[in-house]
């Protein structure tokens, strides 16, 4: 895992030595990605001037032979991620080639130049990279299926710039909102695959790769893989999804570095846990629960299994204690929260923050989690809301939630489900410009498929945008910022390609949800029979006390911003509502967010 970040631009700009003041200073801030080893590299191409820097935190091959920005006369890659089947790639169309080093980036590097975009869907594994051709005067940017790494570019008259966070193209840009990005943020509590808030700071989606003419200006984005929009496949073979788990499971333990799980205590996690015990004994989990217990006991249920599932398969378990009182720790998160390059409306970050802290401080380097389990085997009661909608629909009669649900068009649905501030309602929230700007805008562009069932829609929403933009992004932030790689093995592309197409019939019922994971009996019937719970964070409660002193401090901060968003009256007449006991949290949470990301932008 490791960060990059880069620049082509015209060498007779008169911006040139502000670009490269600006390249020098991200690069170190950049660090954190890549505590191992750092290198610069700058290259003039007849009228260009090409900058790149590469922070490297080694994961396989931690000699120095893997210590490099890999480069040629042509070509030069910057990679961030983990080609996970790269003996494999090696195997199939190198047995010939003598390779100077064990790592999964030299293997990408010749398979790019090889082939450069045409067999993109062969790679297995997460990954970020740029490969820049000096001879063809092309550039490729590409991100992974399911944007588990970071991307971000610009493109302006003088050239392209790049890089895994966002920062140094804000510094770039002029910091202009961009409202449509904005609407959808407070909407949905997260920003567009696309876009983020700024104008012209871009992100390369999912599944995608965008190739670029630097001499003639020239872009193109196009996909490598496409997510099937309809569950239509209607059975599986158990012992073939049993197989695919545990061998995505082995691949994704391929280190040459210490390797822990963040255990929720929930199915998807534990799964995991289990399988890697068998393949890893030494495995470590980590977990953490809100202090003091009796206080957040509602919040500390999955503690209770984390805990017990450690103990019945000797494993050793590390417990992180998030606690009220403790100003170190609470500095800790708030500054990291503040280094956000995308703000996002969900504490839960502070849970895998902390996680990652602990994970560093004994020289865990690679994290194992759950995520995206729940968006390919159907583990969201929205997937069970929908179903039991269409197929009951009698039961309009008596309950309002499926009446409103059934005559909801499918394009409306996300708006159904991700609720945080509607702007009809909360207007008031909002300063006069601001929220006229909003208003002149058309409705969210949005891909959904139009004939397919409603729990297949907000499932097809769910992978295409919110697992990248809301769950990869505060898993990649919150362990990067410890310098600690984490990885997902349920968004393996394998297991994509043959489940993720099951039939919603096949995954949910009215009385479960991720009924072919259940099926496995991997895991002990306590784990394979609790209610689902979420791991989250006592929001509303740290609003009122935890969270009390940084959300007026960020709200009143005297910083200037380009343009005042809010009115700070009314959030305040918000807030103070919601300390005295009435519900917030939905629509103070983002603004919080979002003005701590304004106010450091």
């Amino acid at each position: 895992m490791c960060g990059f970040i880069g620049y082509i631009c015209k060498e007779n700009s008169l911006r040139k030595d502000e670009y490269q003041k600006k390249f020098n200073f991200y690069f170190e801030k950049q660090k954190f990605r890549g505590p191992d080893y750092q290198e610069k590299i700058s290259l003039t191409k007849e009228n260009k001037k090409i900058q790149v820097g590469f922070n490297r935190l080694s994961i396989i091959d931690i000699s120095n032979k893997g210590n490099q920005i890999f480069k040629n006369e042509q070509f030069c890659l910057l990679f961030n991620g983990e080609i996970l089947n790269f003996k494999n790639l090696k195997e199939k169309y190198f047995q010939t080639r003598k390779f100077n080093s064990n790592t999964d980036t030299e293997v990408l590097f010749n398979f790019l130049i090889k082939y450069k975009e045409t067999k993109l869907d062969e790679l297995e594994g997460m990954f970020a990279f740029v490969l820049i051709d000096l001879k063809n005067n092309e550039v490729i940017l590409c991100k992974d299926y399911t944007g588990i790494k970071p991307l971000y570019y610009l493109l302006n008259d003088e050239g392209i710039f790049f890089s895994s966070d966002a920062k140094f193209l804000y510094s770039i840009s002029n910091k202009d909102l961009n409202y449509e990005a904005c609407k959808f943020f407070f909407q949905f509590g997260f920003t567009p695959k696309e876009d983020t808030l700024i104008k012209n700071v871009k992100k390369i989606p999912p599944s995608s790769y965008m190739k670029i003419d630097f001499n003639k200006n020239y872009k193109k984005m196009n996909k490598y893989f496409e997510i099937q929009n309809q569950n239509t496949i209607s059975e599986y073979d158990e012992n073939d999804l049993k197989d695919t788990i545990e061998d995505v499971i082995k691949k994704n333990l391929i280190s040459d570095t210490k390797t822990g799980i963040f255990l929720s205590g929930g199915l998807d996690s534990s799964i995991i846990s289990v399988i890697s015990k068998k393949i890893n004994p030494e495995i470590t989990a980590y977990t953490s629960y809100f202090s003091p217990k009796n206080k957040y006991d509602k919040f500390n249920k999955d503690f209770f299994f984390a805990e017990k599932l450690c103990k019945d398969f000797n494993i050793k378990l590390n417990k992180v204690i998030i606690e009220e009182d403790n100003k170190y720790q609470k500095d800790l998160i708030l500054n990291s929260f503040q280094s956000l390059d995308e703000p996002i409306a969900n504490l839960n970050f502070f849970n895998s923050f902390l996680q990652s802290k602990q994970a560093k401080d004994e020289n865990c380097k690679v994290i194992l989690t759950g995520d995206g389990a729940d968006e390919i085997f159907g583990g969201y009661d929205r997937y069970q809301k929908c179903m039991i909608a269409r197929k009951y629909q009698f039961l309009s009669l008596f309950s309002s939630k499926v009446r409103r649900l059934n005559s909801i068009n499918y394009n409306k649905l996300p708006e159904y489900f991700y609720n945080f501030i509607n702007f009809n309602k909360y207007k008031f929230l909002f300063s006069n410009n601001f929220h006229h700007q909003v208003l002149e805008l058309s409705d969210f562009k949005i891909t959904l498929p139009t004939n397919s069932k409603k729990e297949d829609v907000i499932n097809y929403f769910d992978i295409s945008y919110w697992l990248s933009n809301e769950s990869n992004f505060k898993l990649d932030r919150a362990s990067m910022f410890n310098s600690i790689e984490a990885r997902v093995p349920f968004q393996d592309i394998s297991l994509i390609k043959k489940f993720f197409k099951l039939n919603f019939n096949k995954k949910i019922d009215l009385f479960n949800l991720k009924k072919p994971l259940k099926k496995l009996n991997i895991t002990p019937k306590y784990i394979r029979n609790r209610k689902k719970h979420g791991w989250f964070s006592p929001e509303s409660f740290f609003l009122r006390g935890y969270l009390k002193e940084f959300f007026l401090d960020t709200l009143h901060s005297t910083q200037k911003s380009k343009e005042d968003v809010f009115d700070k009256e009314q959030v305040l007449k918000l807030f103070k509502d919601h300390l005295n006991g009435n519900y917030y949290k939905s629509q103070l949470i983002p603004i919080l967010t979002f003005k701590s990301w304004y106010n450091n932008l």
